[in-house]
This record gives C-alpha cells, sequence and structure tokens, in this order.
C-alpha cells in the first residue's frame, strides 16, 4: 500500500536508480579572482564547510558586516555562473537562466546520473549523517542510536561474512529454490501462495502479490488489510514493455545472472538461462501494472471484499484466503481491499503459463535480493563501502537518523522561518479563493469547503520527536560484525509490527525514504518538511534576498499546499478522508481546465524525447499554482515593507544582490527557474521521462513561467513570443 501510494514525488525518479552518490560542483579551470572564490564557495564549498557542527569560531556563523557581505557575493556569483546572458529569456527562460550549469555540473563527466539542487541538499545532509555515523559513541547516542551505527558498521564489514552460506541458510527457511538443486527439485513440494505468504509473515518480503496492512485511504480512522501488487525493481509498466527501455531490463537481468554467479555459485550458462527466464516472467507479470502516466482516483482502484469473495475471485488459479491467512497469521473476518484488480487478473493468467520451476526460482531470488549489498567479492576500500552502506542505512533507518541529525544540529530558527513562510502563503491563497476573479471557475459553496481544508491543513517538520524508538527497536541486538543477521532482525521485527497495525488505531501517515522536499499528505491533510531541508545556504540564509528565498522554498512549499487542491488532492477534505466535495460544475471547469495542460506539456519534447500528452497532470498543477502563490506572497509582502519600513532604500538593496542588474522581481523568476538547473546522464534520461511523475527541470521552468502574465512583464516579453504565448494554462 505504502508502496503503491506513495507521493513521495521528487525522490522517485532517483530512488529508482540503485548506488548512486552524488557529487557537488566543481570547476576545471582556477583564476586567481575574488570572483571565482565567491563562485567557488557558492558551487558548495561554503556548505560543505557549514556541515560541521557549528562553532564559536566558525567564521561563516559570525554575524559580521563581511561575513554577510561575502555570503551575498558568493550567491551573486553563483546565479551569475549559471546564466546564459546571451539568450533572449522572451525566448527560453530556463536557457538563459541554466545554460552555464551544464558545463559545470556535468552528469556525464562526474559518472553520476544526474546534478541539480536537490542532489546537493542530499550530498550536503550525507556528509552530516557520514559525520554522525563514523563519530564514536558520545552523549547525543540513545541506545537506538548505537543499533543504528553498528547496522552502519556492520555494512562495512560486508565483505567478512560469507554471503553463500548465509543466502543459503534464508532460502532454507522456506524451502528449496530449483537452480540450486538441479533434477532434485520435486516441483510437487512447491506451493507459490504458501511460500510467498511465509516470507511476507516472517520477513515482510511479498513477491507476486502483497498482503499489507496501513491506514485506509478512504477512511484515515482505522487500519485496513491491502492486496495488491509486489513492488517492482524497475518501478513502473513502461520500463518493463516499451521498446526504448530494452538497454533497462539488459542490466537488470544482467544483474540477476551475476547474483546467481556470485553469489549462490550457479554456473554462467545456467544463471543467464535463469536470469532470462525469471526477468521475462517479471516483464509478464508487470504487464498487469497500470500506466503511471495516467490519472487514476484511488477510489476507482481500491474494492471493499471479504476474503471469502476475493478467494472465489481468483480460484482455482491460487488460494487467495490461504495467502492472507498465512501472511497475517490469523483469520480475517473483516473485509479487505484488492487494489488495482487488473493485476491479479493478469497474475492469474501469468501463472497459468509460467513453469512451476521459474516462479520458484523468482520468489526465492526476490527473498534473496532483499538481503543483498551489491559489492564485489574482492576487498573495497573503506570509501568505496562508504559509498553503498550509506543510501543501505537510510534505506531502513530513514526516521532514526532524520531524528538523530535533528537533535545533533537543532536549528529551530530555521523552522520558525519556514513556519512563518508558511502562513504568509496560506494567507495568500486564502484572499485568492476569497475574491480572485481569476477562481470564479469555483463555485462559491465549493470555495468554501476549499478554505476550510485550507485553514485546517498543517505544516510539521520530520524531526520524529514524538517517535517512540524505544518501542521500534524492542528486541533488536545488532552486531558489528554481521549485516545479514542484524538485517534479518530488523525485517522480522518490522514485519511483526506490521501485522499489528491491524488491531491499533493509525498511527501518522509516513513515507518509506528519507526525503529532501517537502510532502503532502493527503489523509493527514499536513505538509511535512525535511530536516534535510533546514540546512543553510543552499537555498535560503538570512542574508539572501527574500527574492531569492520566495522564488525558490516558498515556491516548493507553495506546491505542496496546491496539492491539496490537484485532481488527487482535492477529493480529500478538511480531515483528511477521501469524499468528493467538489460541486458538479467547479469539477467539470477543473477537468476543463486540467486539458490545457495535458495539451501544453504533451508538445514538448526533451532531448528527442516526444513527452506524452498524459491526463496526470498534478505535478504541472502543482508547478503552476505553487508560483503563482510563491510569487503573489512575495509582492504582497514586499509591499507591505514599502509602506512600513523607516527605510526603503535599505529594502531596495537587500532585495538585489550585488554586481547583478536584475530587479527583485526579476531576481524571484531567475532563482525560481535556476532552481531547476540540472543535467541528467544520457542513460538515463529515457528512464527519467517513463518513470518520473515530474515534467524535466527545462520544461517545469519554461512552462510555468509562460503561463504567468507577471513573469512577461517583468521582461518585457512581446506577446507570442515563447515565453508570453496568448492561451496560458491556469487553475490556481
Amino acid at each position: 500500500m505504502l508502496r503503491a501510494l506513495n507521493t513521495n514525488r521528487h525522490f522517485f525518479f532517483r530512488q529508482t536508480i540503485n548506488h548512486i552518490v552524488y557529487s557537488n560542483s566543481s570547476f576545471q579551470k582556477k583564476h586567481k579572482t575574488m570572483k571565482l572564490l565567491y563562485i567557488l564557495i557558492a558551487g558548495h564549498v561554503l556548505s560543505a564547510l557549514v556541515l560541521a557542527a557549528p562553532t564559536d569560531e566558525d567564521a561563516l556563523y559570525q554575524d559580521t558586516p563581511y561575513t554577510k557581505e561575502l555570503l551575498r557575493q558568493a550567491k551573486a556569483a553563483e546565479i551569475e555562473s549559471f546564466l546564459d546572458q546571451k539568450t533572449d529569456p522572451c525566448k527560453d527562460f530556463y536557457t538563459f537562466s541554466c545554460g552555464n550549469y551544464k558545463r559545470i555540473n556535468s552528469a556525464l563527466r562526474m559518472h553520476v546520473a544526474s546534478t541539480g539542487l536537490f542532489e546537493n541538499l542530499t550530498k550536503g545532509f550525507n556528509r552530516k549523517i557520514l559525520k554522525m555515523l563514523s563519530t564514536p559513541h558520545d552523549a547525543h547516542d540513545t541506545p537506538e542510536d548505537i543499533q543504528v551505527k553498528h547496522f552502519y558498521e556492520s555494512c562495512l564489514r560486508i565483505n567478512e561474512l560469507n554471503y553463500n552460506q548465509k543466502l543459503r541458510r534464508l532460502i532454507a527457511e522456506f524451502g528449496t529454490m530449483p537452480v540450486l538443486e538441479g533434477s532434485s527439485w520435486q516441483e510437487d513440494d512447491f506451493n507459490w501462495v504458501n511460500t510467498s505468504a511465509r516470507m511476507g509473515h516472517r520477513y515482510g518480503i511479498r513477491p507476486i502479490i502483497a498482503v499489507e496492512v496501513s491506514t485506509d485511504f478512504l477512511n484515515n480512522q482505522r487500519n485496513i488489510i491491502y492486496v495488491s501488487a509486489q513492488s517492482f525493481q524497475l518501478k513502473t509498466r513502461s520500463m518493463y514493455v516499451n521498446n526504448e527501455t530494452a538497454f533497462y531490463r539488459q542490466k537488470y537481468q544482467a544483474t540477476i545472472q551475476q547474483i546467481l554467479e556470485q553469489y549462490l555459485g550457479v554456473e554462467m550458462e545456467l544463471a543467464m538461462k535463469t536470469a532470462k527466464e525469471m526477468l521475462d516472467f517479471e516483464v509478464d507479470l508487470a504487464n498487469g501494472l497500470e500506466d503511471n502516466k495516467e490519472h487514476h482516483d484511488i477510489k476507482d482502484q481500491l474494492e471493499l471484499l471479504t476474503v471469502a469473495e476475493l478467494r472465489e475471485r481468483y480460484a482455482p488459479t491460487f488460494d487467495t484466503e490461504q495467502l492472507i491467512f498465512v501472511s497475517m497469521g490469523e483469520e480475517i473476518s473483516e473485509q479487505i481491499y484488492e487494489m488495482y484488480r487488473p493485476y491479479q487478473q493478469n497474475v492469474v493468467e501469468v501463472i497459468k503459463r509460467t513453469p512451476k520451476r521459474t516462479v520458484a526460482n523468482y520468489i526465492f531470488f526476490r527473498l534473496i535480493w532483499k538481503f543483498m549489498l551489491h559489492v564485489e567479492k574482492s576487498p573495497k576500500m573503506l570509501s568505496d563501502l562508504c559509498e553503498l552502506c550509506l543510501p543501505y542505512t537510510k534505506k531502513f533507518f530513514a526516521k532514526n537518523l532524520d531524528n538523530m541529525i535533528y537533535r545533533r544540529y537543532k536549528n529551530d530558527k530555521s523552522f520558525r522561518e519556514i513556519d512563518n513562510m508558511w502562513h504568509k502563503l496560506k494567507s495568500t491563497f486564502r484572499e485568492a479563493l476569497l475574491s480572485s476573479p481569476e477562481l470564479n471557475w469555483i463555485e462559491p459553496s465549493t470555495r468554501n469547503l476549499a478554505i476550510a481544508k485550507l485553514e485546517a491543513m498543517r505544516l510539521k517538520l520530520n524531526n520524529y520527536s514524538k517517535e517512540n524508538f524505544t518501542e521500534d527497536f524492542a528486541g533488536l541486538n545488532f552486531q558489528t560484525a554481521d549485516n545479514v543477521e542484524n538485517l534479518r532482525q530488523f525485517l522480522e521485527l518490522r514485519a511483526k509490527q506490521m501485522r499489528q497495525l491491524l488491531h491499533q488505531p493509525p498511527k501518522s501517515f509516513e513515507y518509506a525514504t528519507l526525503s529532501f522536499s517537502p510532502v503532502n499528505n493527503p489523509i493527514e491533510n499536513t505538509i511535512t518538511i525535511p530536516v534535510a531541508l533546514l540546512q543553510p545556504f543552499y537555498i535560503w540564509s538570512e542574508v539572501y534576498p527574500n527574492a531569492v528565498i520566495f522564488g525558490t522554498l516558498a515556491f516548493l512549499i507553495g506546491h505542496e499546499l496546491i496539492h491539496g487542491f490537484d485532481d488527487g488532492g482535492r477529493k480529500f477534505d478538511d480531515k483528511g478522508i477521501q469524499t468528493d466535495w467538489w460541486d458538479e460544475k467547479s469539477s467539470s471547469n477543473f477537468l476543463k481546465r486540467r486539458e490545457c495542460f495535458t495539451k501544453q506539456y504533451g508538445r514538448y519534447v526533451y532531448d528527442g524525447i516526444q513527452l506524452k500528452e498524459s491526463t496526470a497532470q498534478k505535478e504541472n498543477i502543482a508547478d503552476n499554482g505553487g508560483i503563482r502563490l510563491a510569487y503573489a506572497a512575495y509582492r504582497k509582502w514586499f509591499e507591505s515593507q514599502m509602506t512600513n519600513s523607516s527605510s526603503v532604500n535599505q529594502v531596495l538593496a537587500k532585495e538585489t544582490l550585488p554586481n547583478l542588474r536584475y530587479s527583485a522581481n526579476q531576481l524571484f523568476f531567475i532563482s525560481f527557474a535556476q532552481f531547476w538547473c540540472n543535467d541528467v546522464h544520457p542513460e538515463v534520461k529515457t528512464m527519467q521521462v517513463l518513470t518520473d511523475n515530474h515534467t524535466p527541470g527545462k520544461f517545469r521552468v519554461i512552462g510555468t513561467l509562460s503561463n504567468l502574465k507577471e513573469f512577461s512583464k517583468e521582461f518585457n516579453c512581446p506577446a507570442e513570443s515563447a515565453m508570453n504565448p496568448c492561451e496560458k494554462c491556469i487553475l490556481y
């Protein structure tokens, strides 16, 4: 359920690519000028320094005119270094704002999947985590913190383990794997439903069909069982079935083969044959997945059934009653959800035509995959293992690491500033709902309900300060020498805790990854701010102009606020309950306006790849609404300062940057555009387009700003120019 409904959207594409280590920008030429010093600082050399624990000697935190000016000069130099001022901003504002970014931050040259602001935020946060995990136990450490450190250390010692023996022992818990048994494997002894269910019960590993407990998405006052698709390594249907994604499937198959050979001792030819059979089976299963590029109403995907009704639906091909009973360890009398029925219908046909041997190999491979850390047999340098072990530890202990960092580097002032910005955005959107002519397409009765939802919406920080980690870690005893055993303990406890949720009231709905971007949670009507975003100097600092901060941070939060009113979020009310509170006329107007975005973004071509004309427009809706909201909030703040300030000149000076000839309003739009400066490795671009529901960064800039008349006014873009078309798509 959490996998299927995970809306931690900014992380989705990067999560697909395993073991990518992000790099910050560097420059190939060195000039002995003060300007280059500023650029280097702005290129996050400065950020690397400030990620150490602040001390009284840390000059970057000294409140002196010199330090403030240095930081402002650094920000100005960074902005200027990315600009291509030869490009007409009215023809292509992305190239104008980011034209030099790729030269400085080439993903191909750096051997990474992508470069960009979020990657820099992640790398900065990772440095903090690495320092913390590598520090001997101190007064900050709770018993649970020490357990996490032990887990990380056991990962660093992974080469000391006999992986073959460990993995074979795991397999033996549930039966035998045909590729290891050869002709002695007994087909009649294998029941895929029972085997998969036992893996789910013991370790929360759910091959083919998943049985999970989570908050009821249609009634957030209870937990409920979901029967749904397994998680897929390549994430989306298109990655398995499209001709242009064959390269990624070949890579995946090669990885499967390597694991069979290297970790289970299977001979090369047999490993090659088995890997192909397993991948073909997974492709067959993936054919039943929904198209992630189309909008799907969650209410239409869920069907409430009794266990007996579900069993009758899929008998005799497989016994869902057995699947649920064994997975949960008890008889279930309450109704459950079947999620996206076409997937299970496809499973029926796939199982009928697939040899049992292939199904068995696949299920056992899914088991060992969960326990794998993909390293070479030869000894690795410590630094290389750090690159693998950090994301590996984050994968399982995201909440703990967020909490550990927060306690060590607590910066409540930062969150107070973000919270203050949040209230400005809420106030601005409330005024728009009350009186903006551009929102007259929403009927007054529905506007009133939207205002009620907005008023109830809360902002919270994911510091997990109220989390009961002692309870979460009950019974765990991690050792520094055996990572597989540590993970086995952890997965066993998590599976048990998941089953217990069925008889407990719902807790806070959580996203499964360590986030670096705010997230809108529709069933709680909240926006969560990640601890990683509190890091200074990446996008905010008290010495930066508010034009820069509103163009980046306020946009980011505004984007998530608008998600509460997009084509999915608008189906949840002020209490987070799924209900249709929109009147028929307003809903019809919404769909007509969404069609404008469908056609606009479907016209774009990204590096030769035609973007799909899709009904899944929630990210583009949030981008467009978020930038409008952030700009309106900025102008409201600016005008209040000009009215109330005793020193207008001081405000004007603060709202520009040294040596940049751009006005405060122009700086807002440049900062927004540079928020999306990025470079993607050529081998990853197709995957990005097919798996990420976000439009590529270039068109997040061009698409949103070409719909905004305030942008065209600030840059004097003539009517019908590329960035100022007469037809503009507007929702919020």
